[in-house]
This record gives C-alpha cells, sequence and structure tokens, in this order.
C-alpha cells in the first residue's frame, strides 16, 4: 500500500488522498452498472489458494514465489479519483498481469473492449456499408497431453480461411469479401468428461456485397463444410455464425471479449481445479490468443493502440477512461479479508 500511496502522491500532490473513513467501495460504470471489484479480487483468491495447493502437493512448479506473491497482492489496494458528484475514476493499482488471474483478465476484457469499439469506430467511419459476422470455430474436445497441439493446428488452420498468402480453393468466397478480422483463442474445460474444448471466436469485417449478391454469400452448411476442408478431418464441426445486425461499433465490441476465463475453474472440488489449472499454465504460457487482421490490424498498427496481451497499464482500460474528468479529491480503497469487500 505504501508504494502506491506514495506513486500516487508524487503524480498528483494537487489532490488530498482521502484514506481510513470506513467507506465501503462502490465504483459504477456511466450506465450505472456497478464494477465487480469484490467478485474478481474474492475470485483471485482462490486461484491463490488453488496455486498454494499445487505447491503443497509438490507438483511440478506452476508459479515462482515471487509471482505467487504478485498474485496474492493484486488490486488489493486502488486509488480512484473522484469528482464533485462522487464518481470515480481508477487513478492506480498493483495489478500483477498473471494470465490467468481473473481480476487481470477482467481489465484486459475492458481494454479489449474499448480497443475494438474505437478501430470499429474508424472502419464505419471510412466505409459505413461494412458489414460484421460474428463467428465460433470449433474442433472435438481433446484431453490435457492433446491441448497444446490442438490449439496450434487451429490457429494454423484458421489462417487457410483468411491468409492472401496460403492457396485454399475453398475460402476463394470468403477472401474476396473478407476486409479484416480479429480472432480469439478460447479453452474451456468439460467436468463431465474431463476434456478441453479449444476454439476460435472471431469478428470478420466484410464488403456489403457479401450479403447482397448471393453468388458471394455463404450459408452455414457452406462454413461448416470449409472450416471442416481447413481442419481435414472426417467430421463436420460445430460452428456458430452470425451477423452482427446493428452495424454499431458498440454492438462489434460487446462480442470481442477477453478469450481467456478462469472464474469456472475455482468453482471446481481442490483436486479437479488444481489438476486443470497446471494443465492450463502450462498450455497457455507464452501463447497468444487474441489476433488482429487486415484492416482491423491497419487501424489498430494507425491508432498506435497497445497490445492488450502484453501492455502493463491495466488502469487505463476502456474509452470512459479517456474521457474528460474533473477530480476534486482521491479516495484510497483496501481489500479487508475479514468482510470480503474493499474498504477506505
Amino acid at each position: 500500500m505504501a508504494s502506491i500511496q506514495k506513486n500516487y502522491q508524487d503524480v498528483n500532490s494537487e489532490l488530498e488522498l482521502i484514506m481510513n473513513t470506513g467507506e465501503i467501495l462502490q465504483d459504477f460504470s456511466s450506465t450505472g452498472k456497478e464494477r465487480p471489484w469484490k467478485i474478481h479480487k474474492q475470485e483471485n483468491l482462490r486461484l491463490v489458494e488453488l496455486y498454494k495447493m499445487s505447491k503443497e502437493r509438490n507438483l511440478i512448479s506452476l508459479i515462482s514465489d515471487s509471482r505467487l506473491h504478485d498474485l496474492e497482492h493484486c488490486a488489493d489496494t486502488l486509488v480512484f479519483l473522484q469528482n464533485a458528484e462522487g464518481k470515480k475514476k481508477l487513478k492506480s493499482a498493483n495489478f500483477c498481469r498473471l494470465r490467468l488471474c481473473p481480476m487481470c483478465q477482467w481489465r484486459r476484457s475492458l481494454k479489449m473492449f474499448g480497443q475494438v469499439q474505437t478501430i470499429t469506430d474508424k472502419i464505419l467511419e471510412r466505409d459505413k456499408s461494412t458489414r460484421f459476422l460474428f463467428a465460433t470455430f470449433t474442433v472435438k474436445n481433446v484431453d490435457a497431453e492433446n491441448l497444446e497441439t490442438c490449439i496450434n493446428i487451429l490457429n494454423n488452420k484458421f489462417l487457410y480461411l483468411v491468409s492472401k498468402n496460403k492457396t485454399f480453393a475453398p475460402a476463394k468466397k470468403l477472401k474476396q469479401n473478407l476486409l479484416g478480422y480479429l480472432k480469439a483463442v478460447e479453452v474451456t474445460y468439460n467436468t463431465k468428461d474431463k476434456t478441453y474444448h479449444p476454439h476460435l471466436h472471431v469478428i470478420f469485417a466484410v464488403k456489403s456485397t457479401f450479403f447482397k449478391n448471393s453468388s458471394n454469400y455463404m450459408s452455414k452448411k457452406e462454413w461448416i463444410s470449409l472450416w471442416q476442408q481447413a481442419l481435414g478431418v472426417d467430421y463436420k464441426p460445430q460452428i456458430d455464425i452470425r451477423a452482427i445486425k446493428s452495424g454499431t461499433a458498440k454492438a462489434v465490441a460487446e462480442v470481442a471479449k477477453y478469450p481467456v476465463k478462469t472464474a469456472p475453474i475455482l468453482k471446481l472440488d481442490d483436486d479437479e481445479a488444481v489438476e486443470v489449472l497446471k494443465t492450463l499454465t502450462f498450455c497457455l504460457h507464452k501463447k497468444r490468443f487474441v489476433s488482429y487482421g487486415g484492416i482491423f490490424k491497419t487501424i489498430k498498427q494507425e491508432l498506435k493502440l497497445q497490445d492488450v496481451e502484453t501492455d502493463k497499464d491495466l488502469v487505463n482500460t476502456d474509452i470512459e477512461q479517456q474521457e474528460r474528468f474533473n477530480a476534486v479529491t482521491a479516495v484510497l480503497f483496501k481489500y479487508n479479508f475479514k468482510f470480503g469487500c474493499y474498504i477506505c
């Protein structure tokens, strides 16, 4: 807490820092929805508990002592700027930035939402006729031993659909209409058969002619056939494909959430949760889970937006952070382990 307080005072000496009032944190978005700081911190502490269990059981080291310390103290101290109406804006926090930390995953999801909305705004500003598709590409579930290989296959085979450098006749219709894409890899766990379900979530930006011209449009049956041929499998993989009808930047951004989600694992029994955590820790290590292509990548570079996966700044995340905020004071909140909430 001392470092957070000093860092704040170094750059905001003109504002009084309020502490030790007993106020319980309530932080609301512009839509009036309360931000779930308490929930994500509780999830974070459950993850700490699981990593400690893995150490006690003498498993292969999943996390160093220093990183475990960072995880345990992730976002335990928050400093908010506050305006005359009592609205808050996060100014500083000690985020650990671990891939599987629920708190940091939430912050990355906010950051990704803001980036995609900004990028989509620019795309529509240049051509209002641009249309967007949301697709989910799947493959059969795999066991822990084959998870990493399966993720690599998904990423490589996806390139057959979108890369101009790869000749793949079944994707000709898509490539002719494709302007760009945002791809995110997600891995979920099936508790019934103890398998993993890696899949891709993709937002495609396509020309309006994709819908206007029947010779360009692709039915769901065609999408399934396309993905089956790309994978080279003897079964028909499940695909969900839908148009984002409203055509607004916010509607596109709503489906662009950071894909790695630890929360479901935290609800498992201890033994199973530790085993799944071990698998994900090793299989997801140094893997890229979000990638941009075409017009999405071009505009991201033009706007000089940071990489969501590697950016160390998880304080400034969404569009609201960019708006003018007339702070009159600052408030420091500390997570209280006894009461399970943030208290000033």
